[in-house]
C-alpha cells in the first residue's frame, strides 16, 4: 500500500517538473510573465486535485 502511494507521488513530482519545463522553458508561443505564471498555477491546482484524488485524500 505504501509503495503504491510512493510510486504515485514520484509520478506526481515528474509531472510537476514536466509542467514547469513546458510553461517556463519550452514555450511554444511567447507569452508574458503574468500569463505564464497564471497558466502554471492553474495547471498546478488541477494537478494537485488529481493527485489528492488518486491518493485517496479527497
Amino acid at each position: 500500500m505504501f509503495d503504491e502511494k510512493l510510486k504515485k507521488a514520484e509520478g506526481f513530482i515528474l509531472l510537476q517538473n514536466n509542467l514547469m519545463n513546458a510553461v517556463f522553458v519550452k514555450q511554444a508561443t511567447p507569452v508574458g510573465d503574468v500569463e505564464a505564471l497564471t497558466r502554471y498555477y492553474e495547471s498546478q491546482q488541477t494537478l494537485s486535485k488529481l493527485f489528492n484524488k488518486q491518493m485517496g485524500w479527497m
